[in-house]
Parts: C-alpha cells; structure tokens; sequence
C-alpha cells in the first residue's frame, strides 16, 4: 500500500509538472459585438436642417425649431445614436452640434461632406 501511494504521488507530480494548464483568456472580438437594436436620429445640416427619428421624418428645418425639437424630446432622444452629416462652420452644422453636446447626447457620429 505505500508503494502504491509512492507511486500515485510520483505519477501526479509528473504530471503536474509536465503538463502545465494556462487560463483561458476571454476572446475580446466577442465583448466588442453590439447586437442590440437601436434608435437612431438623423439629422443632415445645411442651409436646412432635415431629420429622422426612428425611420419617420421630422417636421424641422431652421436651427430654432430643431433646438425647440430637441429640449422637449431629450429623455427619448438622449440614448438614441447620432449621425450628423453636413460640412462644418457652414449653414447650420456647428449650431446643430452646440445643441447636441450641450443636451450630452451620448453616441454623435459624424459625417464630413466636402
């Protein structure tokens, strides 16, 4: 019987030593996936302003209604992401980006026409 557990132990620690187990590391392309739905807020900026909310037009077009639009509809419209297309420091584009930072939209996305 002690020869036996002599050579249990032996063989386990044989073992252990040559056949080291790593941990596994969590593959990070899986945390990056975002497969959620969301609500998205279009806004092109240019002499006019158009919008979409939700795939439904939005009834704006000058920078006052759209700053009126936005401070009535921010709890709903804060979570949504954000794509603004239009060419900065002309027609209504730096306006329209005041009033999103200042409401703290959280998900802007922009497009640069040139």
């Amino acid at each position: 019987m002690k020869k036996f557990k002599q050579i249990l132990a032996g063989a386990l620690l044989g073992i252990s030593l040559t056949h080291p187990a790593t941990a596994q590391k969590v593959d990070s392309s899986k945390l990056a996936k975002d497969n959620t739905p969301h609500v998205y807020f279009i806004i092109t900026a240019g002499e006019k302003i158009n919008a979409f909310y939700n795939d439904k037009p939005v009834q704006i077009s000058t920078i006052e209604e759209f700053n009126t639009y936005v401070q009535t509809n921010v709890k709903t419209l804060k979570d949504s992401w954000v794509t603004i297309t239009g060419k900065p420091k002309t027609g209504t584009y730096d306006e329209v980006m005041k009033t999103l930072k200042r409401n703290k939209f959280k998900h802007i996305t922009t497009v640069i026409k040139e």
